[in-house]
């Protein structure tokens, strides 16, 4: 089987000495069994501290690869609401 790392992150998400542990590791690679069908696994681990979760977003089929980006897009979309929302409470709190 060949394997091809297409993309690996790691990355820490709270500042330097401010709560420990927090990180999101995202990573793509493609499989190609010799004797099989090629496939790609992909996942998004996101910890904050001792809390931990992970998204799969692993395609085989094309039906699964347009699921698997329309995952990534929806969250993407929320998550920038989300900051846009985090923006405006803490300016109106006058916590930025």
């Amino acid at each position: 089987m060949s394997t091809t790392n297409a993309f690996y992150r790691r990355t820490f998400l709270n500042r330097p000495r401010h709560h420990l542990g927090a990180h999101v590791i995202a990573d793509v690679t493609l499989e190609r069994p010799t004797d099989g069908r090629p496939w790609v696994r992909a996942d998004v681990h996101l910890a904050d501290c001792s809390k931990h979760v992970t998204l799969d977003f692993d395609a085989e089929t094309r039906r699964e690869a347009a699921n698997a980006l329309r995952k990534v897009r929806i969250l993407r979309s929320v998550l920038h609401d989300f900051e846009v929302a985090l923006e405006r409470s803490l300016d109106e709190l006058d916590l930025r």
